[in-house]
């Protein structure tokens, strides 16, 4: 029999924050020949142009977040570790036939979805295991531009916008240094996309357009897209200065992806790596800036706003544990109305719904807010305990 000779299906990943082009960017490619998904999803006020990006990938993207008790906008590293080898091996299979939903056999395609970039490694082992090669695209946004665009949609803290683009920069720039890829700059692409797209043929193995195609993409890549330009103050240390090195090492890629940039990337990274509790600081004040006055949860957020509860009057927490209670009180990180709409023997107990929390919610797992993990800070409490023991 003839050697095999059929050239392997080709995914071209498009990785970046949410709100940082990469929509505009994955349409760029489909005109250079990747097939776009056959299930995109409807475009509105927030992207009047189109996302395109299949539903059925963001569902499984959304389902793998879940199970490993993260989401899209969950700012601490993604740990898939913890999942057992059944449920990934399910969540795997889910992405694969979410990727055969949107493109069929299409030989060359334009997969993109951010919560992609918290996941890059699961998504490559997924298609190579169909005989799918991964490349990959980098969308680069100045992160001031992206935190006010996040912020007028959510609501967020410019602090907690601009952690949540590193959180997708550093997974998804770590995870494609063994692939082939091309930095794309937001700005410098809305400039003069054509330069932009004889960076991306390699890629796509197709020839640069001209003609009636040349002038569908000059329409559809109008300037006015950039809604939110860069250029506002930095954010103050520790993370402001961790952003900007972040920033301008991945801009260094896009003119030159070797060790220097690279170098400077793990050396920012580390920074960040050095400093936990720079990450329970910004959810803290971000949790507290929804207390008092933040907008709603972002629309992928299936935690709905808390009814208000109305209740009698409750009695004082037992003496023993009035410190505590008032200390949680003060924190601002609990809230009593989510938590007594939220779990029934609370509401039913006729106790300080705090005080329930320390007695009887907080062994059961009950959380204090929608944002926090009990079960999840207590494993990894106990996981330190014991590294601890064994060193001491």
């Amino acid at each position: 029999m003839p050697a095999e000779t059929r050239q392997p299906r080709i995914a071209i990943l498009i990785l970046g924050m949410h709100r940082s082009g990469t929509s505009a960017l994955t349409r760029l490619i489909g005109h250079l020949g990747a097939a776009l998904p056959a299930d995109a999803i409807e475009a509105h006020a927030d992207n009047a142009r189109g996302y395109w990006e299949s539903a059925a990938v963001v569902k499984a993207g959304d389902q793998l977040l879940r199970v490993a008790r993260s989401s899209w906008f969950d700012v601490r590293p993604l740990d898939l570790s913890r999942l057992e080898p059944s449920a990934l091996r399910s969540r795997k299979d889910r992405l694969w036939e979410a990727v055969v939903a949107a493109f069929g056999d299409a030989a060359l395609m334009a997969v993109k979805d951010p919560r992609q970039c918290r996941f890059v490694p699961t998504v490559v082992e997924t298609l190579a295991e169909h005989g799918v090669a991964s490349r990959a695209v980098l969308m680069l946004r100045d992160p001031a531009a992206v935190a006010r665009s996040v912020a007028r949609r959510d609501g967020t803290t410019p602090a907690f916008a601009q952690l949540l683009w590193l959180r997708h920069m550093i997974e998804a720039e770590r995870a494609t240094r063994g692939l082939m890829r091309v930095v794309v700059d937001y700005d410098a692409m809305l400039a003069d996309w054509r330069t932009t797209a004889s960076r991306l043929l390699p890629l796509t193995g197709a020839d640069m357009l001209q003609g009636e195609a040349a002038a569908a993409i000059d329409a559809f890549l109008d300037p006015a897209l950039r809604h939110h330009v860069g250029g506002a103050e930095e954010l103050a240390a520790p993370l402001g200065p961790i952003v900007a090195a972040v920033r301008d090492a991945i801009a260094a890629l896009a003119q030159d992806d070797g060790d220097a940039a690279r170098t400077r990337l793990d050396q920012a990274y580390a920074q960040l790596d050095a400093m936990p509790w720079l990450i329970d600081d910004i959810i803290h004040d971000e949790l507290r800036h929804r207390r008092v006055g933040g907008t709603a949860e972002p629309e992928a957020v299936t935690i709905a706003p808390a009814p208000v509860v109305p209740r009698p009057s409750l009695p004082a927490p037992d003496p023993a544990l009035a410190d505590s209670v008032a200390l949680i009180r003060e924190s601002g990180l609990f809230d009593g109305d989510w938590y007594l709409a939220t779990y029934a023997d609370a509401a039913e107990a006729g106790m300080d719904p705090i005080e329930h929390y320390l007695t009887v919610g907080a062994p059961q797992g009950h959380k204090p807010n929608p944002l926090f993990d009990t079960a999840f800070y207590a494993r990894q409490m106990a996981r330190r305990l014991a590294a601890a023991g064994v060193s001491a």
